[in-house]
């Protein structure tokens, strides 16, 4: 595996051109001589593998980069020196309630292909109570401000801006490992620059693969969801049910999936002025941010000024600074 610091001063190993299942991370891990103690662990209890279909992706950014994508009309990568020797914009994987939810049945389906309507019934929710790792929080590592989009805008934005209408290319990048998060990295890019990135595998579109689009949807199968591991997957095979039974919590690393879109040295993928507004809400500060983040974050006061500086009064009208709907902690929490 190869490693280094990124530009917040996190420790990164990775693997280039490979989504690393856990079960392969750990053998890297060890054939690279490397140590991570959460990634080793053993005493893990069984936990769901469900396959969510993610139609969102979200941009979370601090104070001063969303001063500049204001300023920009879009976003851009704010590194002039980029260790991959690529100028990204990343955006990761949103996946809403409804989405859990529809997991959920998923697995209950593939599970018990064979329950009846009253066992359907009697199955309480329990996906969600598993969803508990940073990947599904509304909460942020990155800043006080997310930007959240469609899949199809964000694609249809750099599809018309960088790829002269037709499709991008979709890759396997790379898998990353931090102290206790992993992170399944996809590039996209143009098909100009298809020569540049064939050392990079295609996105595979394969039942066991980690990631996959289709539809205007990534298709996501999360190796680990939960960081704080509080229940214990359980199958009630008389009733047909998967129950989650409560035990000891414990630590673990975590999954998500990230997109990497190729835009030139210093261009911008651009979006309208009142699509940046209207897609914006405040969120909280994870407590799994580093501590070095910490001046990344404003209060819900402070970020209701900064808006009302940068957004004009006829978009305040409308948006009522993004709406306390859209900006309140309170509004913007998952469904148990």
């Amino acid at each position: 595996m190869e490693s280094h610091t990124n530009r917040r001063r996190s420790k990164e190993y990775f693997e280039r051109c490979a989504h690393l299942k856990l079960d392969g991370l750990k053998e890297a891990v060890k054939a690279s001589q490397l140590e991570n103690k959460n990634l080793s662990k053993m005493n893990i209890p069984p936990y769901p593998k469900p396959e969510f279909h993610v139609s969102h992706l979200k941009h979370d950014t601090s104070r001063g980069a969303l001063c500049q994508i204001k300023k920009d009309g879009g976003f851009k990568d704010p590194c002039k020196d980029n260790k991959d020797k690529l100028s990204l914009v990343w955006w990761s994987l949103a996946v809403a309630p409804e989405e859990i939810r529809s997991a959920e049945r998923r697995l209950l389906e593939e599970t018990f292909p064979n329950r009846s309507e009253e066992q359907a019934w009697s199955q309480q929710r329990f996906l969600r109570k598993f969803a508990s790792s940073p990947a599904f929080s509304g909460k942020s590592m990155y800043g006080s401000y997310r930007f959240t989009f469609t899949v199809e805008e964000v694609l249809k934005a750099y599809s018309e801006q960088f790829c002269s209408g037709m499709l991008p290319v979709m890759r396997v990048f790379k898998t990353s490992l931090y102290k206790q998060q992993v992170m399944y990295a996809v590039l996209i890019h143009s098909q100009d620059d298809d020569e540049n990135f064939k050392q990079y595998p295609r996105l595979p579109n394969d039942p066991n693969a980690v990631c996959a689009y289709r539809d205007g949807r990534f298709i996501w199968r999360p190796e680990a969801m939960c960081e704080t591991h509080c229940y214990r997957l359980s199958k009630d095979e008389k009733n047909d049910l998967l129950v989650a039974d409560r035990v000891n919590y414990e630590f673990y690393v975590w999954d998500h999936v990230a997109l990497a879109l190729h835009v030139k040295s210093r261009q911008v993928l651009k979006f309208d002025s009142d699509d940046l507004g209207k897609n914006l809400s405040f969120c909280e500060r994870d407590e799994s941010a580093p501590s070095c983040a910490s001046s990344d974050f404003d209060t819900y006061k402070d970020a209701q000024k900064l808006i009302t500086s940068l957004w004009s009064p006829k978009e305040e009208e409308d948006l009522n600074m993004l709406s306390m709907g859209d900006l309140s902690p309170k509004k913007r929490r998952r469904d148990d």
